[in-house]
């Protein structure tokens, strides 16, 4: 199972990476427009649809990345003052309800995806076809749902580890302090 996860975070940082290259991309694009205005007065046709489908890209794309490294915002108002297991057993609760959740919303996304595929929408200006960009939504939110399994599995496998009892302030200091001497 650790090897399946290594693979799939390996997958998860490709996908970032090329995230962050179209994120430059739409930067340049950009650039290019203004510029073009300024001295032209005449910019590049379809940059308002470039951007828009580029920035879904590239949210949808680092999902999973961005899951994995604990970038989410996580309010842990009611989570500090349980005990650690059942503070896990309340996070377990809610990754489940989440992948449950996103797993919903995924099977939407597909069925929109083949009912534009067999519409053939395309876009007004550069006339893209919408299901290549929902295809790339869907494998965005499919790499998220497995990086929600993946830390639930890991909140699974390590919550009989947890200790059960409440830790100070300054007892979670000097276990900080002790973890980055090692």
């Amino acid at each position: 199972m650790k090897r399946l996860i290594s693979v799939f975070m390996s997958m998860t940082k490709v996908l970032s990476k090329v995230s962050g290259a179209m994120l430059m991309c739409n930067c340049v694009i950009m650039c290019v427009h203004v510029v073009l205005r300024a001295v032209f007065n005449s910019g590049v046709p379809g940059v308002y649809e470039i951007v828009q489908y580029t920035m879904l890209t590239i949210v949808s794309l680092s999902l999973a990345e961005n899951e994995l490294g604990g970038g989410n915002i996580v309010v842990t108002v009611v989570l500090d003052k349980m005990k650690p297991r059942a503070a896990n057993i309340l996070s377990i609760s809610m990754y489940v309800f989440m992948i449950s959740f996103m797993m919903y919303i995924l099977n939407n996304q597909i069925r929109m995806t083949v009912r534009r595929y067999y519409s053939g929408a395309l876009s007004p200006v550069l006339s893209i076809p919408h299901w290549i960009m929902m295809i790339i939504i869907c494998v965005g939110l499919l790499f998220f749902i497995i990086a929600c399994i993946t830390k639930l599995y890991n909140m699974i496998v390590g919550h009989k580890a947890l200790q059960n009892e409440k830790l100070s302030i300054d007892q979670i200091a000097a276990e900080a302090v002790i973890k980055s001497e090692f």
